[in-house]
């Protein structure tokens, strides 16, 4: 079948290079199916095969090598063609797989090479974006820690004007309540006790002599 396929297409590619003006496609299919019947001596029978493979790759790439070995002077007979057809067939058989092969095998290596050089490319990518969340992160560390300490010196400045604070108020307090203190033993002090009856009397004399002995113990002589 593919001997008789090579031949259809042999022919076919013939009369494609021809480049008769006004022959339609249709009218180049009739043609290569005439050719055929002449030198063959019976008409073409894988038509409808041939429709249907003959736009896989694997039947574009061998159409396009036979047009290639096919463009020769117009003055070369069908029959020299068909010779040259049936003397390369086997040649075309054996190496139709490595004709298909090579193309497959050398995208498979462009694209190979593609990947490798796209991972080439997104490496220093992906790294220079490693290094900038690494760098992002030590700075929001050192941002945080500032902040941190920052909190931290405001806290104890908090603490240390609270403390300082309530030490005044405390010596305020005390202050006030010595005024008052004082006050309150300058009044005994000075108290009149002449209307008293004995025993207040005799209290004023006792926290007298307690207000004396406090100043002397706090301004000794």
């Amino acid at each position: 079948m593919q001997k008789e396929t090579n031949k259809f297409c042999g022919y076919l590619a013939q009369i494609e290079n021809r480049n008769e003006s006004g022959k339609t496609e249709h009218d180049k299919i009739e043609d290569a199916k005439f050719m055929y019947k002449i030198n063959s001596k019976n008409a073409f029978q894988l038509e409808h095969c041939w429709r249907i493979l003959r736009n896989e790759a694997k039947f574009l790439i061998q159409r396009e090598n036979l047009k290639v070995r096919t463009r020769q002077p117009a003055t070369q007979s069908c029959s020299t063609f068909a010779n040259s057809i049936n003397l390369e067939e086997d040649n075309d058989e054996t190496n139709f797989g490595e004709t298909l092969e090579r193309p497959i095998g050398k995208k498979a290596e462009k694209e190979k090479l593609k990947k490798r050089k796209n991972c080439d490319d997104v490496v220093p990518i992906l790294s220079s974006q490693l290094d900038e969340i690494k760098e992002e992160k030590r700075r929001l560390h050192e941002e945080k820690e500032e902040s941190m300490r920052i909190a931290l010196e405001e806290r104890r400045e908090f603490m240390r004007i609270a403390s300082e604070e309530r030490r005044e108020l405390i010596r305020i307090k005390e202050e006030k309540n010595e005024v008052e203190k004082r006050k309150a033993e300058d009044e005994i002090m000075m108290k009149d006790t002449r209307t008293m009856d004995p025993e207040q009397k005799e209290y004023i004399r006792l926290r007298r002599l307690e207000i004396l002995e406090r100043l002397r113990s706090k301004f000794p002589s």
